[in-house]
């Protein structure tokens, strides 16, 4: 999406962050809709700018080899967005726990001001990426949110059906971000496409429904990856893992507004 302005938010969590953008025909499906992917792309987008607008551009996390990674996401695709739509997307950190910091994200269209997406998001702070630290002090100071404590929210991951076939693919020099890892809403489309060859085109295509994903390891260009989805009652649930079985990513996605996981 092209970005067009850049807007202050005050309420009662500090530092929130905004920013309108207007959205592009690659970015939508044969739907004519926003593909879900898109609005995790704007949510991370905004979160680095966000994070530059307070003194911490990534030249910062470069420099000193710190680096945010995405462990859990939730993302409710609340309406649907089309071609040409200005969308406003909001970020606000809203707690923290020791390596791990939780953004709260929505995106609404101008127009109407109707809400299109909201994201949960917890980004674990790591070195290069990998090995967990704790959040730096002068983070810390930056975004006074993160005095609020919150507690990590698992999710719990199903056991795979036997008959369930697997789709072996190759991470493509494409998919990478970075810092040579997949890159997070890379997953969210291959959710969605092995839902949908698993025969769950509608709910892939609904509004609204809910997506949530917990990531376990990165990939890098050329991994060889296999994955899967499978239909248990209303649930779509989803499993990406290297060739030798251990696991990258795994998720699921109802159709509906579901409340958070207790």
């Amino acid at each position: 999406m092209r970005r067009t302005t850049v807007e202050p938010v005050h309420d009662d969590f500090p530092n929130v962050y905004a920013q309108t953008f207007h959205v592009r025909y690659d970015e939508c499906g044969p739907d004519r809709a926003v593909r879900a992917a898109v609005h995790l792309r704007l949510f991370q987008e905004i979160a680095f700018a966000h994070s530059g607008a307070v003194g911490f551009p990534l030249a910062w996390y470069e420099e000193h080899r710190l680096f945010w990674v995405v462990r859990r996401l939730r993302l409710i695709v609340h309406a649907r967005a089309q071609y040409g739509d200005a969308l406003t997307y909001t970020t606000r950190i809203v707690g923290a726990r020791r390596i791990l910091a939780r953004r709260v994200s929505t995106a609404r269209r101008v127009r109407d001001e109707t809400a299109v997406a909201t994201g949960v998001t917890d980004w674990v702070f790591t070195h290069d990426g990998a090995a967990p630290a704790r959040i730096n002090q002068s983070l810390a100071t930056a975004f006074p949110a993160m005095a609020r404590p919150v507690a990590p929210r698992p999710l719990d991951e199903p056991e795979v059906p036997a008959d369930v076939v697997s789709r072996a693919l190759r991470v493509r020099a494409g998919d990478l971000d970075g810092m040579g890892h997949v890159n997070n809403p890379v997953y969210l489309d291959l959710l969605d496409d092995a839902v949908v060859r698993a025969g769950g085109h509608h709910v892939v295509a609904a509004h609204p429904r809910t997506y949530n994903l917990q990531f376990a390891a990165g990939a890098r260009a050329d991994d060889a990856l296999r994955d899967r989805a499978w239909r248990e009652g209303d649930r779509w649930h989803y499993r990406l893992e290297h060739a030798d079985g251990r696991l990258v990513a795994h998720g699921r996605l109802v159709a509906g507004e579901m409340p958070p996981d207790p």
